[in-house]
């Protein structure tokens, strides 16, 4: 009799965890930002890199995170949540413009070297993002943009 008594507070204790767990909602990061330090507020990027950015970067890089629906699940979304707040740790869009021009020189050139080495979007991201991955053409645009950017950050400033 005890130890059926302890069997059913085990399996009562666990369907309490297993509940608790899958209805929790784990903080993700604050999506605000004030739009006028935006990458395209005040910097020209063409259509077509922006697009770039937007499905391989600005996902982990920026406020605007499509939030995929597995970050609503306990453990993966203190995951994703992490990913996301190192990642604009690292480098933000949505904060562009907070940052002084040589950052921004700096940050560009590391954009296109990590993107060159597949460094950058992560493989788990890409797996799980397939349209993150850049095409040899893509990448081209990518690095070509930033070297050309980053050039006039050093040289004119703005």
């Amino acid at each position: 009799m005890r130890a059926r008594r302890t069997l059913a507070a085990a399996a009562v204790a666990l369907v309490v965890a297993v509940g608790v767990a899958v209805w929790a909602r784990p903080a993700l990061p604050d999506d605000s930002a004030d739009p006028s330090l935006a990458l395209p507020a005040r910097t020209a990027v063409p259509e077509h890199v922006m697009a770039t950015l937007r499905h391989a970067c600005f996902d982990c890089h920026s406020t605007e995170t499509r939030w995929p629906w597995y970050a609503r699940l306990p453990l993966a979304a203190n995951l994703v949540a992490r990913d996301v707040r190192e990642g604009r740790a690292q480098l933000d869009w949505s904060q562009w413009n907070a940052y002084n021009r040589f950052d921004r020189a700096e940050l560009l050139d590391k954009a296109c070297a990590l993107a060159t080495r597949q460094v950058m979007p992560p493989w788990q991201y890409r797996l799980m993002h397939p349209d993150a991955r850049l095409s040899p053409r893509q990448l081209e645009e990518l690095c070509g943009w930033s070297r050309e950017e980053s050039a006039r950050l050093t040289q004119e400033g703005s």
